[in-house]
């Protein structure tokens, strides 16, 4: 897995698998926190003080766990 912050998006590039587009960055919002577990990559997005957004994607497949 690699993460990239370029060019206003954070984007995950897994291998045999296509990028997947996390959140744009405009402004330098949001700031962007990552952690790793063995199944899944967590994404805490904040925006404010007062909102804050978590994704978690799954490593094998690179899409989005609810």
């Amino acid at each position: 897995m690699k993460y990239k912050g370029k060019s206003g998006a954070v984007t995950i590039i897994g291998e045999n698998v296509l990028p997947v587009k996390v959140c744009d960055i405009k402004n330098g919002r949001p700031k962007v926190k990552r952690s790793e577990t063995e199944d899944y990559y967590e994404f805490i997005l904040i925006y404010s003080l007062f909102h804050r957004v978590k994704k978690k994607y799954d490593k094998k497949t690179l899409k989005e766990v609810k």
